[in-house]
């Protein structure tokens, strides 16, 4: 996901359409056993299997940046069972490789968690051409800014600023052409953070703003919405995609909020596209098809897709881009919140808790005005 925290997308996009609330088994012997040890019996039980390291790499990204530590004994235990499988299936077997770089990848965030920019800057000072450090430090800002440049665009800025300040006078002092090389590269990076920061901005001029009238193609579950039912109403419009994981990690946020909030007046609105899915009756999942998809069969696959996450919102069609314009959506999940007054009052932007936690608490304080 674009604007995820980048080792939450590296997470979802190596273990693809992981499915957030699956069971990790099924059946009555399955339920008497761990995940784990289910997945030893069957190694080749490719839903299980995905369903397992997903739930292991959101638990490893949950705590990484409060308890380091935590993060990598769930990183080793995954990387141990993974290590173990040995399946015939070749779909278990592509899951298991991916679910190794994943660990990988994982272990290289933790590493760089137990980091702290004071350290790193040190170093730099001690030794400018530390490339190494030069590396860690940009990853560190990055991993430190991104998840302000949409929520705190002002604050991400400064310290963007900062970070340049200090790479600029390292650059000064740089003796070798390879350091100053990988500085440029280095700040082409820091360059997608930019983005990201005007991007932000532009999520927060819109707080206060009227908002777009509801432009829809189709409906795929449910009766169709008009603008008279959202009237009076506190409005929650989700911009989500089928192949979209860190859409799908959302998911139990959006069942709960329906089910506590629904009949105390929040509207939520899953908003999409066509994007040639079909419903595979076999696997009991969405699937990219190769021939073109007609619109309502791809309608019918998303009913199904909502049916298989027990998700009762209705999910809708964009008519055009005109929705996604307006609301600024670069990358999904986008989410908008809107008050009974028909005004926008919040945009987060990503799956992290922290997002959750902000939409659920303005949905009760604009319930409760």
């Amino acid at each position: 996901m674009k604007s995820l925290v980048l080792a939450g997308c590296v997470a979802i996009c190596l273990v693809s359409a992981v499915r957030a609330d699956d069971p990790p088994v099924a059946g009555d012997q399955a339920a008497a056993q761990s995940p784990a040890d289910a997945i030893r019996q069957n190694p080749n039980d490719d839903k299980a299997l995905n369903t397992y390291i997903g739930n292991q790499l959101r638990a490893a990204m949950t705590v990484m940046q409060g308890n380091p530590d935590a993060a990598e004994m769930q990183l080793r235990e995954l990387a141990s069972l993974l290590d173990e499988l040995q399946p015939d299936a070749q779909a278990a077997k592509t899951l298991v490789q991916r679910g190794k770089t994943a660990v990988t990848v994982y272990l290289s965030q933790v590493e760089l968690a137990r980091m702290t920019l004071d350290d790193l800057r040190k170093k730099l000072e001690a030794n400018p051409d530390d490339v190494r450090s030069l590396s860690n430090y940009v990853s560190k800002v990055m991993q430190q800014i991104g998840p302000l440049a949409r929520t705190e665009p002002e604050k991400a800025d400064e310290q963007l600023k900062a970070a340049r300040e200090f790479l600029a006078g390292i650059a000064e002092r740089a003796q070798q052409e390879t350091t100053k090389t990988q500085l440029t590269n280095l700040g082409t990076r820091l360059d997608t953070l930019t983005r990201s920061i005007e991007s932000g901005k532009k999520l927060a001029a819109m707080i206060g703003k009227d908002a777009a009238p509801l432009a829809v193609e189709a409906w795929a579950n449910g009766d169709p919405l008009a603008e008279s039912d959202l009237k009076g109403k506190v409005v929650l419009l989700d911009f989500w995609a089928v192949w979209c994981g860190p859409c799908i990690v959302t998911f139990p946020h959006l069942r709960e909020w329906q089910e506590k909030y629904a009949d105390k007046g929040l509207v939520m609105i899953g908003l999409t596209r066509f994007y040639n899915y079909s419903w595979d009756d076999a696997a009991g999942r969405a699937s990219r098809s190769q021939q073109p998809v007609p619109k309502e069969a791809e309608l019918q696959m998303l009913e199904k897709f909502a049916e298989s996450h027990n998700l009762h919102h209705r999910f809708a069609i964009q008519k055009d881009s005109a929705l996604s314009d307006y609301y600024g959506v670069t990358g999904i999940p986008h989410v908008v919140v809107i008050d009974r007054q028909q005004k926008v009052r919040l945009m987060r932007v990503g799956s992290g808790e922290a997002n959750a936690q902000a939409i659920e608490a303005m949905i009760k304080q604009l319930l409760d005005e």
